[in-house]
């Protein structure tokens, strides 16, 4: 048995979050437990054959300099991330007959959307207007969910409308502002980076999304692998440990308080089992899981079933391209394109052969690349999947491996129709599947976003720091918003959780007071990203 000052169950953004501001903040050696091999969840980037992408982090918003979340992720690193922005157009939506490039200038954007809908002019101007104020009242409001109730009724009883306004379903908010459905389309053609078409998000939660990328979009200067590369030394000079391949079977609970965890840690075939104790537990291994496997049986009651009410409704098949040259030469500038066979988004991914496909380029993005790149990703249904569930990665049989090279062959297709020539760069390909995410993550069903960020989740308060059990915190995208920004602030949440009613105006300005140092330039040279001494890889 060993003992820290706190264990975080995963290494996702939101755990090494927490676990960095614990121990830059209040000193505390932390334990970080990652089941995987490698550290990052959705952050973290693989190679084959000389070739890396990414499997979670694809642009990120509000990282330009002065922004408050840029602060914050300065903070958690130790300024040890630079960020490389995107082309100015770093969207491109391509319909059948309509194709827009979003701008970085939400001005710019706005401008452009009235000059193509001249007749929904007033309806785009309450549109931004209500996106605008709708993102900056639903990341407070998840925040109150665990805060006091001197600070929570108040809050809520003056902020009621806007709770009305965000907990509509997208899709009613833009039937009752618009009447173009071309409009309606583009304004949605995002909906992959949250993960629920316009019929099954809140409003709130779409707008937090988009309104992320009113200024831009940028991407880690060495791929997400430079987060954790930056972020667990930090956690180890402290005097704390993250470890690889050590899997949390169970959180303990002694007297209604969460006193450590029991893992497994796996060395090939045999299993070592470890009990680690703390008087701090926090979990990135999201809400479902936590509430509904590690906590006893008896802690869990109505929060399992809370937790695990809504099932995420889609996953990814995720097509992995490495190419001979540079997909600057088809025509990309590094715009990741969003490609739609028609306008009703519910429609197109009932079926994989119209299912909306994106596409981005690593290698255009970031400029320690040093080979060609290009990723492709599908919105899929896991039930398509289902019946491979009971096998292991890479021994699924030839018929999973054969339905993956269809999938592939009809993504490709229909990139290359957009980008003539694709297909004589591919030099090699590789195709993840909800499977795979499954295996590597814990997530039921492959999900990659999180609790679904619907109506029922804003309503319900489900998804906030706190939790009934003393002792256990939830970070990550479950305790506040999905994609690296949201499990970001998941993760200072918690980390705020622990510091009281003022923890978050705390970790704010020491952010803020942080941010002033001088701007570095960006080397190009490969990031060291080896484990450093101290952390176990097992």
């Amino acid at each position: 048995m060993e003992t820290y000052d706190a264990i975080v169950i995963g290494s996702g953004m939101g755990g090494l979050t927490t676990a960095s501001l614990l121990a830059q903040v209040q000193g505390k050696r932390v334990l970080v437990l990652e089941r995987h091999f490698t550290f990052g969840g959705f952050t973290h980037v693989f190679s084959r054959k000389g070739f890396t992408w990414d499997v979670g982090i694809h642009y990120v918003g509000n990282m330009g300099a002065g922004r408050s979340s840029r602060q914050m992720m300065d903070l958690v690193t130790g300024h040890g991330v630079d960020w490389q922005p995107l082309p100015d157009r770093f969207d491109r939506f391509i319909y059948p007959e309509m194709t827009f490039e979003v701008p970085s200038d939400v001005n710019q954007y706005m401008a452009e959307l009235t000059e193509r809908f001249p007749a929904e002019r007033a309806g785009i101007a309450r549109y931004f207007r209500d996106i605008r104020r709708i993102a900056r009242w639903l990341g407070m409001e998840v925040w109150s969910w665990g805060a006091p109730g001197y600070i929570r009724v108040p809050l809520r009883l003056a902020t009621i409308n806007m709770r009305t306004l965000g907990a509509l379903t997208t899709q009613a908010y833009l039937d009752q502002t618009f009447h173009d459905a071309r409009l309606k389309a583009l304004l949605t053609s995002q909906w992959g980076d949250y993960g629920l078409t316009p019929s099954a998000s809140a409003f709130g939660y779409h707008a937090m999304v988009v309104a992320s990328y009113f200024h831009g979009a940028w991407y880690p200067v060495g791929g997400g692998e430079a987060l954790a590369a930056a972020i667990v030394p930090i956690i180890t000079r402290a005097g704390g440990a993250c470890l690889v391949d050590h899997t949390v079977t169970e959180i303990l609970v002694e007297d209604g308080r969460a006193v450590g965890v029991r893992a497994e840690q796996h060395q090939g075939k045999k299993v070592i089992p470890h009990e680690f104790r703390a008087p701090l537990v926090i979990s990135d291994a999201g809400a479902a899981i936590t509430y509904g496997s590690l906590l006893p049986a008896h802690h869990r009651g109505t929060l399992a079933a809370r937790a695990q009410a809504e099932e995420a409704p889609w996953s990814m098949v995720s097509l992995y391209l490495g190419l001979r040259e540079s997909p600057a030469t088809l025509g990309s500038n590094g715009a990741n394109l969003w490609i739609f066979p028609g306008y009703d988004h519910d429609a197109l991914v009932d079926t994989v052969e119209k299912s909306t496909l994106y596409v981005s380029f690593p290698s255009l993005k970031d400029p320690r690349a040093t080979a060609h790149t290009m990723e492709v990703l599908m919105p899929v249904r896991y039930a398509d999947f289902a019946k491979w569930r009971a096998t292991t990665w890479k021994r699924r049989g030839a018929e999973y491996e054969a339905y993956k090279a269809e999938l592939a062959e009809g993504m490709i297709s229909r990139v290359e129709a957009i980008l003539p020539g694709l297909r004589n760069l591919i030099v090699y390909q590789e195709v993840a599947t909800p499977l795979t995410v499954e295996e590597f993550t814990g997530n039921a069903g492959g999900a990659i976003y999180g609790m679904p960020v619907s109506p029922h989740r804003l309503r319900a308060h489900i998804g906030a720091a706190n939790t009934p059990v003393k002792g256990l915190l939830l970070t990550g995208a479950d305790a506040c918003m999905l994609g690296i920004e949201g499990a970001m602030m998941g993760g200072v949440f918690a980390a705020a959780a622990t510091m009281g009613p003022q923890g978050l105006t705390r970790l704010t300005r020491m952010a803020a007071d942080a941010a002033v140092q001088p701007a570095r330039p960006i080397d190009k040279n490969p990031v060291d990203t080896t484990i450093p001494v101290g952390v176990t890889n097992s």
